[in-house]
């Protein structure tokens, strides 16, 4: 049985929970075929990022090439981008498969800060990112901070989720999934999907305390891409990841010095 194709663009992270990593992980467990695109070398952990080394853009335009010449590519997902110039690049050459006849979803995960703090954008990088990048998504998944960047408002409460999500999706001219996984005080994790027509949609979870959530942006985007790839509408393909990612979490095992993402969790298969 075929499964769909999916290509990450984003990071490598060398302690194996995000990035890449856990990105082509998730496709597996997911059902699909995960292909990548390294943007980036870190030097990582969850304690930190010591290093980063940025791909030459030439060389990200010929990993690009090569992953969109070859295969029939049903979606896309982006995670670290770091720089004008990758983000440039990237845009660009989607652009130019489109152009060509190739039908993908993007999910955008405008990965800007790691859990522990590091700066994995450019400032200089956002105006690109806003206006080379979004316009050719289907969807973005910004955390709190991440969406307070990109436009929207201060969050303090569960109330305020579902209008900053439609207003930044107005804002943007694209779907937003506005993840609460930051929110203090907070007993369930809920994320909104909004739409530019105002339209939107809650999940939530129960918030699950005492593991480290190293690597959960990139697993949640990463399934979406997924499901997408797989022919689920939007709202589907959020939902189906949303449990995936609860299960990898309630299902999070010993790894180092704490617990980590369990990208295989019971009850997803490929």
């Amino acid at each position: 049985m075929s499964k769909p194709v999916v290509i990450t663009i984003a990071g490598s992270d060398s302690g194996g929970g995000a990035g890449i990593q856990a990105d082509l992980k998730t496709f597996n467990s997911t059902g699909s075929f995960g292909a990548s695109v390294i943007t980036c070398l870190t030097a990582q952990n969850p304690d930190g990022v010591t290093g980063i080394l940025e791909v030459d853009p030439d060389f990200l335009e010929k990993q690009m090439h090569a992953v969109f010449s070859y295969f029939p590519v049903k979606a896309v997902k982006t995670g670290m981008l770091f720089s004008e110039n990758l983000i440039r690049t990237v845009s660009r050459i989607l652009k130019e498969y489109r152009a060509k006849g190739q039908d993908f979803q993007l999910v955008v995960d405008p990965v800007m800060v790691a859990t522990s703090g590091a700066k994995l954008l450019q400032d200089e990088a956002i105006h690109s990112l806003i206006q080379d990048l979004l316009p050719l998504a289907n969807l973005i998944t910004p955390n709190l901070d991440e969406a307070k960047i990109l436009g929207s408002g201060n969050i303090h409460s569960v109330e305020e989720m579902r209008p900053e999500a439609i207003s930044l999706a107005k804002k943007l001219g694209v779907p937003v999934l506005l993840k609460g996984g930051h929110l203090k005080n907070s007993s369930e994790a809920l994320d909104i999907l909004g739409f530019p027509n105002g339209e939107s949609f809650s999940y939530s979870k129960p918030f699950v305390q005492d593991f480290n959530p190293h690597g959960t942006g990139c697993t949640y985007s990463s399934a979406i891409a997924s499901y997408l790839g797989q022919g689920e509408s939007l709202s589907s393909a959020v939902e189906k990841a949303r449990d995936f990612l609860h299960a990898a979490i309630l299902q999070s095992f010993p790894a180092g010095k704490s617990k980590t993402l369990n990208h295989h969790p019971e009850g997803f298969s490929s």
